[in-house]
């Protein structure tokens, strides 16, 4: 399992990614990243079964949001193995990052 880096406001202290030049909520420019466990809740998910052009051939695929450990809601890919379906409020895992952003896998 990969740690995942996401970033934080030295001022109130928001998670966030990927990195802005600025904190969404207080507006300061003071960021700093931080390394999360990668752990995580699946909240939600789709399968692609006709994707836009750009990642046409690798259908279906899934897309996910993702409720880390540490507060922080992202949006994924999500590697579900042969032969099992997701449920949400299942357990995953950061692997690392693709082209297309975040991969996480289930646990």
């Amino acid at each position: 399992m990969a740690s995942f880096t996401a970033y934080q406001c030295d001022t109130c202290k928001r998670l966030f990614s990927p990195p802005h030049g600025f904190c969404g909520r207080c507006g300061a420019r003071s960021l700093r990243s931080v390394t999360l466990s990668g752990r995580g809740t699946l909240l939600s998910f789709t399968t692609i079964r006709v994707p836009p052009a750009r990642f046409k051939g690798q259908e279906p695929y899934d897309i996910a949001v993702i409720d880390l450990e540490e507060g922080l809601r992202v949006t994924a890919r999500l590697k579900v193995p042969v032969r099992r379906e997701a449920t949400i409020g299942e357990g995953v895992v950061f692997e690392g990052l693709v082209e297309e952003g975040p991969l996480f896998r289930l646990v």
